[in-house]
C-alpha cells in the first residue's frame, strides 16, 4: 500500500483562537501573545486528513480480498516556503517564511464488506502527530515560535464504491492543536462529521479527471477568554485593560467561534508520465459558513490553484515536490482577506504491515 503525506498550510477551513481577541491584544501588547493564532494558521490540517484515510479505504476496495485488518504505518517531512506566513492582507504582508512539517501516520483497514449486489464499503481508522516548525532557519530569531505546534487527528472513513465508479464516503475527524513550546497547551477541540462524493470523469484521450465534492460541519471549543490572555496578563492589568478585554471577549463567546458549516469542491488531473512520475494539477474552491458569536453570519470563501509532481522512488519511498497559490476572501472583519503561494518538496516513507 502506497501513501504519500502532503502536509502543509494552505485556506482557511478553521482557526483556534478569537480574531477579534488576537487583534486587541496585539494592539494593547505590541506583540502577538503565545495563545492566540493567526486565522488560517491551520488551513489544510482537516482536508488532508480526511484525504489521507480516504485514500487509505479506497486502496483496500482494490488490494483486500478478505476481511482481515490491514495496518499501515507512514512518516512524512516536508520543507516549504510561504509567502505570507501570517495570513496578513496584502497591504501588511510582513516578509516571506518557511516551515518544517513532520508527520507520523498510522491507518487500519477494517475490511472489505459487499452490501447487496452493488456497493462495496472498506471502512479504515487513521491516527495522525504533525508538528509544525516556523522559520526553522531562525531568520526571524525565535519570533516565530509563537506559532509552533502540535496536531493530533484521529479519523473514522467508511467508503462506499457505487455504480458508475461514484464514491461515497462518510467520515468524522477530531482534531486537537497544541503549543509544544508552552507546556502542551491544548487550544482547542473539533469534531467535524463529514461527507463527500468523487466521481472519475474518463476524457477523450483516455485520462481521468477527479471531481469530488464535500460537505461537512465543524463542532469547535476554544480556550477560554483567560486562557488566551494569560502569557500577557500582568502587562495588561498594569495597562489596566485587562478586565475590559475580558468582557468583550466573554460576550463574543470565544469557546466556539469556528463553528459552522463548509462545502467544497475540487478537481484533480492525474497524469502518469512514467511508471514511477506522476504530475497532478488541481483546483479547488471552497466556503464556510459560520453560525456562533461575533462570527456568526461571516462567510469566507477560498480558492486554491496548485499541483505536485510525485516520483515513486522505492515501494516504501516517495519525493513529491508541491506548489500552490491560496486566495482568501471573507464578508467579515474580524480576519482579513489574503493571498498565499505556498511551494516545497515533501519525504514520504511508508511500511504496511
Amino acid at each position: 500500500m502506497f501513501f504519500r503525506i502532503l502536509i502543509f498550510l494552505t485556506s482557511a477551513n478553521f482557526a483556534f483562537a478569537d480574531d477579534h481577541a488576537a487583534e486587541s491584544l496585539n494592539s494593547a501588547t505590541g506583540s502577538t501573545p503565545s495563545t492566540v493564532l493567526p486565522s488560517d494558521f491551520f488551513a489544510g490540517a482537516l482536508a488532508d486528513a480526511t484525504a489521507i484515510s480516504d485514500e487509505a479505504g479506497k486502496q483496500r476496495l482494490i488490494e483486500v480480498k478478505s476481511t482481515t485488518l490491514s495496518p499501515a504505518l507512514a512518516f512524512g517531512s516536508s520543507f516549504k516556503y510561504i509567502n505570507n506566513p501570517e495570513k496578513n492582507s496584502l497591504l501588511a504582508r510582513k516578509r516571506d517564511g518557511s516551515a518544517l512539517d513532520l508527520s507520523l501516520t498510522l491507518t487500519m483497514g477494517l475490511g472489505e464488506f459487499g452490501l447487496f449486489d452493488f456497493a462495496v464499503c472498506a471502512p479504515s481508522l487513521m491516527l495522525m502527530q504533525m508538528r509544525t516548525y516556523n522559520d526553522p532557519n531562525k531568520d526571524f530569531g525565535e519570533e516565530m515560535e509563537a506559532y509552533d505546534v502540535d496536531v493530533q487527528i484521529a479519523g473514522l472513513s467508511l467508503p462506499f464504491v457505487l455504480p458508475q465508479d461514484f464514491v461515497v464516503t462518510i467520515g468524522h475527524t477530531y482534531v486537537v492543536p497544541s503549543q509544544f513550546r508552552n507546556g502542551g497547551n491544548i487550544l482547542s477541540y473539533s469534531n467535524t462529521p463529514n461527507i463527500t462524493i468523487a466521481k472519475p470523469i474518463t476524457l477523450p484521450n483516455g485520462s481521468v479527471l477527479s471531481l469530488t465534492t464535500g460537505f461537512s460541519y465543524t463542532f469547535a471549543e476554544g480556550d477560554s477568554p483567560s486562557e488566551v490572555l494569560a502569557p500577557s496578563e500582568t502587562i495588561l492589568r498594569q495597562s489596566g485593560i485587562y478586565d475590559t478585554l475580558i468582557s468583550s471577549m466573554l460576550l463574543n463567546n470565544p469557546a466556539n467561534l469556528q463553528n459552522g458549516f463548509g462545502h467544497s469542491v475540487g478537481l484533480a488531473y492525474p497524469i502518469p508520465v512514467s511508471e514511477k512520475f506522476s504530475l497532478t494539477p488541481s483546483l479547488n474552491y471552497s466556503k464556510m459558513y459560520y453560525d456562533k458569536g461575533s462570527n456568526d453570519g461571516r462567510r469566507d470563501t477560498t480558492y486554491v490553484a496548485g499541483g505536485t509532481a510525485a516520483y515513486k522512488v522505492f515501494d516504501w519511498m516517495s519525493v513529491t515536490a508541491l506548489a500552490n497559490y491560496t486566495s482568501k476572501e471573507t464578508n467579515g472583519d474580524l480576519s482579513p482577506e489574503f493571498k498565499d503561494f505556498v511551494g516545497g518538496i515533501t519525504l514520504g516513507f511508508n511500511h504496511a504491515f
